[in-house]
């Protein structure tokens, strides 16, 4: 069997080769009025871009809708519900055709029109990063798949699935400007490893400001951390402050005590090996003394 990954360019019999493992499930091809169509509620894709639609609709024109729109029944019996063409139906619209030819499938569950119409566009290379992301939360969340029976489904890696999702983690605005590709999905697993909203936002104001890469975008975040470490660093008591001379005196070496959330660290510093040598001895040999 042809693998979904080498369907693209095919057709829908290719994208989609299960639409015939069931015999009784064989679908038909009709015409019916274009105002009979209604989109797919499921459709994971947001935006239609207009310069394409306008080339698609004026191909249309001239050359009529060659290939039938995928559909299903409607829940009420009126109509049908595309299950995957949308963008043709949409440029079939714009070309003022009033009757298009469809392809009927009958025994589809909401989880396959879900999933199929996310194939589609997957193949197509259609949807932005934000789109298929909610496309696989639509999956998980509604029909209660797994992100590897999402993996198994789609063709892609579970990694792969599982590093869109994060994605719906991002600020509002970090996701309009991924949608728009203002920024890559690199910037924004960037942005992603910065902790707090706030400082989600001032990161994406720099790279959208300064145009930085995802190599400069890295190393501004890294900067960020640094400060931020450093402005979470507890304050010594008087208790720490003498206990760090003592150990200091005794050592005859610079020693310091970091205190952190939980518990902390004591560093010692040495200037030489023979420096090394003296404090080791003096460690190990401490239940001695």
């Amino acid at each position: 069997m042809m693998s979904k990954k080498n369907a693209l360019g095919k057709g829908l019999g290719a994208i989609f080769p299960d639409l015939m493992d069931d015999p009784s499930d064989k679908p038909h091809i009709a015409m019916c009025g274009i105002e009979e169509l209604s989109p797919n509620r499921f459709q994971p894709r947001k935006s239609f871009d207009e310069e394409q639609q306008k080339r698609l609709a004026d191909s249309i024109k001239k050359n009529g809708l060659l290939q039938p729109i995928l559909v299903r029944k409607s829940d009420n019996d009126a109509g049908y519900e595309i299950i995957a063409g949308e963008r043709r139906w949409r440029a079939a619209q714009a070309a003022g055709l009033r009757d298009v030819p469809i392809l009927i499938r009958h025994k589809t569950k909401d989880v396959d029109l879900a999933e199929l119409s996310l194939i589609e566009n997957i193949q197509r290379e259609e949807l932005n990063p934000i789109e298929e992301s909610g496309a696989y939360y639509t999956l998980m969340e509604t029909f209660h798949l797994s992100q590897e029976e999402i993996s198994r489904r789609v063709g892609k890696d579970r990694s792969t699935i599982a590093n869109s999702l994060r994605l719906l983690n991002l600020p509002r605005e970090a996701k309009e400007a991924l949608a728009k590709k203002e920024i890559s999905a690199g910037h924004a697993r960037t942005i992603l490893s910065v902790d707090s909203p706030e400082e989600q936002m001032i990161v994406l104001k720099e790279i959208l400001d300064k145009k930085l890469s995802v190599r400069e975008a890295e190393k501004l975040v890294q900067g960020h951390k640094t400060r931020s470490q450093k402005g979470k660093e507890i304050t010594k008591d008087q208790y720490l402050l003498d206990l760090e001379r003592k150990i200091a005196e005794r050592l005859m070496a610079r020693s310091s005590i970091k205190p952190l959330r939980s518990g902390g660290v004591i560093e010692i510093r040495f200037t030489s090996s023979d420096d090394l040598n003296r404090l080791s001895d003096i460690l190990m040999n401490v239940d001695d003394h």
